[in-house]
């Protein structure tokens, strides 16, 4: 028989990643910025889905820092979509849609919301020192990768996500179209790539779980680390609640 299936909508589950230090951030703020969010729920404001049914009234959110390295993170990612799997609910467990946003330090000024990335073109050595060996071919080859698309786009609309961020509650943001062939990217692209395979496989519609990357300035330029703190929240609350 097969198993009863329920979908809880008054909550999601978010999956907040931020990487280590790296090259001249001696410290980094996508991971100082997410890590006081670790094990807490936010509250949400009334929503209605697409469905005409009552948005999520919480969402709760983890958080795992990412080491800079492109050997370590094709098996991390997976891992974390294998963790807080949605599709894995078990006979008569609720299904929760599950968000997973991934940050990381970017260019001075502004935040950036990402909208794709790419399989290859990666080149900089990581904090192992070790540089991907081929522009064509992605950082770590797996077999079981070979038919993954050149390139893969999130479904947040995110030039409408950075207009509201900046209109509506205030931020500097914007829509970014080059998240910079570097490890922001290549994370970008494995947690999508593993959301794609497991539609592929039919082993979900591509309603319960929801990719995206998010680049930070660094802190003073021009926000304090809370200031981001509190970016992220607004971020993620908007997300939640209109995707």
């Amino acid at each position: 028989m097969a198993p009863v299936i329920k979908r809880n909508t008054s909550k999601v589950k978010v999956v907040l990643t931020g990487f280590e230090p790296f090259r001249q951030h001696a410290t980094n703020p996508s991971w100082l910025s997410v890590r006081p969010l670790h094990n807490t729920v936010l509250d949400l404001p009334k929503s209605v889905l697409a469905s005409g049914e009552e948005g999520p009234r919480t969402a709760e959110i983890v958080c795992h820092e990412l080491p800079v390295e492109y050997r370590k993170v094709p098996d991390l990612v997976p891992r974390l979509h294998e963790t807080y799997d949605p599709s894995a609910a078990a006979d008569g467990v609720e299904r929760v849609k599950t968000y997973f946003i991934h940050l990381g330090v970017g260019l001075d000024g502004s935040t950036a919301i990402e909208t794709h990335a790419d399989r290859v073109g990666y080149s900089h050595a990581d904090n192992a020192q070790w540089c991907p060996p081929s522009l064509t071919e992605p950082p770590v080859c797996k077999a079981e990768w070979a038919n993954d698309p050149a390139k893969l786009v999130t479904t947040v609309d995110t030039a409408a996500l950075a207009k509201y961020l900046e209109e509506e509650k205030g931020w500097k943001c914007r829509q970014s179209l080059d998240a910079g062939h570097y490890l922001c990217e290549y994370t970008f692209y494995l947690s999508m790539a593993e959301r794609n395979r497991r539609i592929q496989l039919g082993q979900e519609d591509g309603s319960d779980r929801v990719c995206l990357f998010v680049h930070l300035p660094s802190v003073g330029n021009p926000y304090t680390l809370d200031e981001l703190t509190r970016f992220v929240q607004d971020m993620v609350t908007r997300v939640v609640t209109a995707y």
